[in-house]
């Protein structure tokens, strides 16, 4: 049945009709099928892990929660028993198409039971609030797997769709691809109209107008809604058919009149070939970007400026952008997480410059706009062959950046070009840059290598040993460097607040005596120098080995970090050195690493009193309790929530670490340590 058969059929219903509208298919109709195969066996993998461990562990009420069910208190069994036979008999009606994922643990997912002590309510809200542009890449990654981890849900409240409201959020932070393979790992016949408005919106941000168009033609038939006319519409004048596009516009003007200004505008511009007024595009949808493109017509550049995750990707994606404009908005997107760093370089790779241009990126001057400047630098470095030019262009790129404040952009833009450059003696002069660039594109691995390479090239004749000095807390969060502690360790302290309820906080700092890998330590001092005495566990070699070599990386981190110290008192902006020391010695107590004697105090300079950015008290409470109780989507979910400071000139350290603190809790050390490193590089700049 073609387009304009299917309207002219739902025009005579429309006419039968008292105006309220066909009636769709409720998007959670009440079904029933067996457990999916995913969770069955997820909650196998989950029974075997939680086997090694306890089976209870504290509320934020002092009480026991159990680790496998969905209330605050409750001692109930996990609705996934370990048992396969009794897997394969569970039925969770309409839940099964709301715990769908496309990934598991396996694969980076929270796991079937992330959900745990959470009513389906909140976590609705949860979802619904989490921020559609999270400070920080490390966070942004976090919440895209928080949203697409297949996990069992909470059984009240079913008539409230945690499925719809992922997928939304995926399409709020520009995660189109993964918004539209979650609406397609939901089995066909539980998709919604929600879900099916939410994939074609997907498509058309995306600019997937032959796969938003082929989408619109699959559901069409099933839903009559505005929306579904207006799609039909805009794929008609995609199609070029002006008649069905009439006919499917006359049918919106006789359903709804005139209201929606913005569309009508768009059409008749579409129809005339002239500009529509500025004035209409305010607040743009996809279907207007959409229609944008189909006219030929640009975004507004104030969109740039604007919250609308949709526009400012729809500007990165327009033919009909001005290439500096879509340059910019580019950088502002990658920036943001609406785009990934890699179609960042394919829009950088798009520019055309003169072939001299690139053979002199580095002697030329700098291009005016500067997203264009690091275009040029990009190309410049993928088009050379020979590893030295590349790595000499790349250190450019990163010295231009770290000045403009966009050196974590840099280092993901370029990861793919620094993999081939040789990690050898040669590039020896480079290593301590693509050390850096390495950390703040979380490629750990090769950071290693390149410490190594750079540690057997320091010496008195060079800048390495200083540079590395400056970087030593990094390095030592993101375990490169041997500090002593014991790796990874998940401490809690508990105090209470003023109505004795149990109030988790960060693992303190290591006190006088403490016990981590090998026995006890116990701090000496030698003529000011710092040094440790580890005691063994038993005086068999192994352990006295351990004992050594335990002692030897304390000292040695001490030493570090005195040396460190002293080079940030010798910063010129006291202020930020401060700030920074803070989040240093703050991220320390959250991975249980020492922070030598002395270093706070260090910081205790007047004025005591400073103008802060925090966060609310009841988010900060909320995530610690969450994470003592091992909630994990609720404690990723405030995590993220309380890293939105970060970005703030005078974001409060203290604040950022406990995020980091929260998610060492519940076992995220991964993603721990991937944003304590992403912040100290960040508050670096």
């Amino acid at each position: 049945m073609t387009l304009r058969s299917r309207l002219l059929i739902q025009t005579c219903l429309l006419a039968m009709m008292t105006g309220t509208g066909a009636i769709a298919v409720p998007a959670n109709a009440q079904t029933s099928a067996p457990v999916p195969l995913f969770l069955k066996q997820e909650a196998e993998r989950d029974a075997e892990q939680r086997s090694s461990d306890t089976n209870t562990a504290p509320d934020s009420t002092g009480g026991t929660l159990s680790q496998g069910g969905f209330g605050g208190t409750t001692t109930t069994p996990s609705q996934f028993p370990s048992d396969p036979n009794a897997v394969q008999s569970l039925s969770l009606g309409a839940v099964d198409a709301e715990a769908v994922g496309t990934i598991d643990r396996s694969r980076g997912g929270l796991g079937i039971d992330m959900w745990n002590g959470t009513t389906r309510k909140s976590a609705a809200q949860l979802i619904s609030e989490l921020p559609a542009t999270p400070a920080t890449h490390a966070a942004r990654d976090l919440q895209v797997r928080l949203l697409l981890s297949a996990a069992a849900l909470p059984q009240d409240s079913q008539d409230i769709s945690l499925l719809d409201a992922r997928v939304a959020k995926l399409i709020n932070m520009g995660a189109l691809d993964e918004a539209i393979g979650l609406v397609r790992a939901a089995p066909q016949g539980s998709r919604g109209e929600l879900l099916a408005e939410a994939e074609v919106n997907a498509l058309l941000i995306g600019a997937q107008m032959d796969e938003a168009c082929a989408a619109v033609e699959s559901y069409g038939a099933s839903y009559d809604q505005l929306f579904w006319l207006k799609a039909a519409a805009m794929c008609a004048f995609y199609a070029n058919d002006p008649t069905a596009a009439a006919f499917s516009v006359d049918l919106v003007r006789e359903m709804d009149g005139e209201k929606d200004a913005t569309f009508f505008g768009l059409a008749s511009a579409i129809r005339s070939g002239t500009a529509i007024k500025s004035e209409l595009l305010a607040q743009l949808r996809p279907i207007d970007i959409a229609l944008l493109a189909i006219a030929k017509q640009s975004i507004p550049t104030s969109q740039l400026e604007s919250d609308n995750a949709a526009a400012i990707i729809g500007i990165t994606n327009a033919n009909a952008t001005a290439t500096d404009i879509r340059l910019e908005a580019a950088r502002k997107a990658e920036k943001l997480g609406l785009i990934d760093a890699e179609k960042l370089a394919g829009i950088y790779g798009s520019v055309n410059f003169e072939p001299s241009a690139l053979e002199n990126a580095l002697d030329d001057g700098a291009e005016a706009i500067q997203a264009r400047q690091y275009a040029k630098l990009y190309q410049a470095a993928a088009q050379s062959d020979v590893p030295a030019a590349r790595a000499e262009i790349l250190a450019a790129l990163f010295e231009a950046a770290q000045i403009e404040g966009d050196f974590m952009q840099a280092a993901r833009l370029s990861a793919p070009l620094l993999a081939d450059i040789p990690v050898n003696g040669d590039f020896s002069w480079f290593a301590v840059d693509a050390l850096k660039g390495s950390l703040a594109a979380n490629s750990l691995e090769r950071a290693e290598n390149w410490l190594q390479v750079a540690k057997n090239a320091s010496n008195s004749g060079n800048d390495i040993a200083s540079r590395l000095s400056l970087l030593y807390p990094i390095l030592a969060i993101a375990g490169l460097e041997e500090t002593g502690a014991a790796k990874p360790v998940n401490q809690v302290a508990n105090a209470t607040d003023s109505m004795g309820t149990a109030l988790p906080g960060l693992a303190p700092q290591m006190p006088t005596q403490s016990f981590g890998l090998g026995g006890a330590i116990t701090p000496n001092t030698n003529n000011g120098m710092a040094s440790a005495t580890v005691m063994p566990n038993s005086t068999s070699p192994e352990d006295i080995q351990k004992a050594t070599d335990q002692a030897a990386a304390i000292a040695r981190h001490r030493a570090r970090m005195t040396e460190w110290q002293e080079m940030q008192a010798a910063r010129g902006d006291q202020a930020a050195a401060k700030r920074y020391a803070e989040l240093t010695f703050a991220l320390f107590e959250g991975f249980g690493i020492e922070v030598p004697a002395g270093l706070w105090d260090s910081l205790l300079t007047a004025p005591y009193a400073e103008d802060r950015l925090t966060i609310s008290s009841a988010v900060a409470h909320s995530m610690m309790a969450s994470a003592a109780a091992r909630q994990k989507a609720r404690t990723v979910a405030m995590a993220i929530q309380a890293q939105q400071i970060a970005n703030a000139d005078n974001a409060d350290p203290k604040a950022l670490a406990d995020t980091v603190a929260a998610l060492e809790m519940i076992g995220l050390h991964d993603d721990a340590q991937h944003l304590a490193t992403e912040l100290l590089l960040s508050f670096d700049q």
